[in-house]
């Protein structure tokens, strides 16, 4: 199978947002917070969190949408 990004044939990790097949040089894996809920419907943070691997579109549409920004990438190099 090759990367949706640069269309190498390797090992792949597939998007959790889309399903797309992306490559170590273009994913980014950010911490997710599960929830459960306590007494009196209060949403409680669930440590320690998960992860959630996205392929850079999905990552760069999440962080527009949430206004979030950070988490850690597999490599800093940006995508050409």
């Amino acid at each position: 199978m090759n990367c949706l990004d640069c269309n190498r044939d390797c090992q792949l990790l597939v998007c959790a947002d889309c399903g797309a097949g992306v490559c170590e040089d273009h994913l980014v894996v950010r911490a997710h917070h599960l929830t459960r809920t306590e007494p009196l419907v209060r949403q409680v943070q669930v440590d320690p969190p998960a992860r959630r691997v996205r392929c850079v579109t999905c990552d760069t549409a999440w962080q527009a949408a949430t206004g979030t920004a950070g988490g850690r990438r597999r490599n800093e190099r940006r995508p050409a």
